[in-house]
């Protein structure tokens, strides 16, 4: 068993290396970009909360970090395929991110820290779509947030990413993008369960229907589909 006082150091040091990755990360890359931040008033200044985004590039995390406050631990959830070198696992861990595998027992393991994590007062963030998409309309989410939510009766705040996907382009840095970061209302998802007679992907596809709605007008107006025509599945276990 691991004591309190473990516990407590183990918080610690997981603070210090997360303010000091975010840190640097920000002020290494932010020059050169324009990073714009909207509804950041939306964002709880405590207590706990699930930061739910569309998913464009590896920096996401960062500037969702930065966004919330390196100060504040965002435990991330990252696929275990995602981490192929020891040095990303053990960066992963050393800032409190939450590692998911594609089998059951890994997503039960994974659930549970992060239910324990909220129970404690802290925060997580999930990226619904599971994996990077270049597409400006979020691709169906994952049931999972919703389940977390479900489980652990956590509001979700709902963001909308746009301007990262092509981070991964040196000439596209060159420019000096424009990122927007553009925070909505938390959404009390496990209050809507019974609607939804607890049905995850329906309660998901509500969540994707909020960050839809804080995309560019002009961009929704183009790539948006009737929300009517968009399918739903029932999906119980993923992420």
């Amino acid at each position: 068993m691991i004591s309190r006082l473990q516990v407590k150091l183990l918080r610690i040091s997981t603070g210090f290396f997360y303010f000091v990755v975010v840190s640097f990360v920000i002020l290494v890359f932010l020059p050169f970009l324009r990073l714009k931040i909207e509804g950041k008033e939306n964002i709880p200044t405590r207590g706990r909360f699930i930061l739910a985004a569309n998913h464009k590039n590896f920096f996401d995390g960062f500037f969702l970090a930065y966004a919330t406050g390196p100060h504040r631990v965002a435990h991330f959830v990252i696929a275990k395929r995602a981490l192929n070198l020891r040095f990303w696992q053990l960066l992963a861990w050393l800032i409190g991110s939450v590692e998911i595998g594609d089998d059951i027992e890994d997503y039960q393991r994974a659930l549970k820290k992060l239910n324990r994590i909220l129970t404690h007062g802290g925060i997580v963030g999930i990226f619904p779509e599971g994996d990077i998409s270049r597409s400006e309309l979020p691709r169906k989410f994952k049931g999972g947030v919703a389940k977390l939510s479900l489980d652990s009766r956590t509001k979700v705040l709902p963001v909308y990413i746009s301007g990262t996907y092509n981070l991964r382009h040196f000439s596209y840095w060159l420019s000096r993008p424009k990122i927007t970061l553009r925070f909505g209302k938390p959404v009390e998802l496990y209050n809507l369960a019974p609607t939804y007679n607890q049905n995850l992907d329906q309660m998901s596809s509500l969540l994707r229907e909020k960050i839809i709605e804080l995309m560019d007008v002009k961009v929704m107006e183009s790539k948006i589909k009737p929300l009517a025509e968009i399918p739903l599945e029932k999906t119980v276990l993923k992420v």
